[in-house]
């Protein structure tokens, strides 16, 4: 029973990730490029859909923009957020769905079905 707990525990601490940390960020993008290397772009995109079904609401969501220094290298950050129309929650399943656009990369979403808005976090990095 104690081995199914720390297993239990083990798993959810390996999906947490932390924003602030660049190799936390790192490992995230691997991650997600891992798990979306063999998906067409519309299994991607409800993969992100799944993603942002969270249960706790991340506390990026609160903010426009920041930035995590790493020496040389710098990771900076940008909230978008999106107001989905009216029963869209219900049907919210992609049919089709068009490849990420280049540039910044998208690494965590956030669903807030009370007030119907879909946010995304994502980085680009500069040196």
């Amino acid at each position: 029973m104690r081995l199914a707990v720390l297993l239990l525990l083990a798993a959810g601490a390996a999906r947490a990730w932390d924003p602030t940390d660049a190799a936390s960020v790192d490992a995230r993008i691997q991650a997600l490029r891992a798990a979306w290397a063999d998906k067409d772009p519309t299994a991607v995109a409800n993969d992100k859909l799944r993603r942002a079904r969270q249960a706790l609401k991340p506390q990026w969501t609160s903010r426009a923009s920041f930035h995590v220094d790493e020496g040389a290298r710098k990771l900076y950050f940008g909230v978008g957020a999106a107001k989905l129309p009216g029963g869209a929650l219900e049907a919210l399943d992609l049919q089709d769905a068009a490849p990420s656009p280049q540039g910044a990369t998208p690494v965590d979403w956030y669903l807030d079905e009370a007030s119907a808005t879909l946010y995304a976090l994502t980085v680009e990095e500069k040196r």
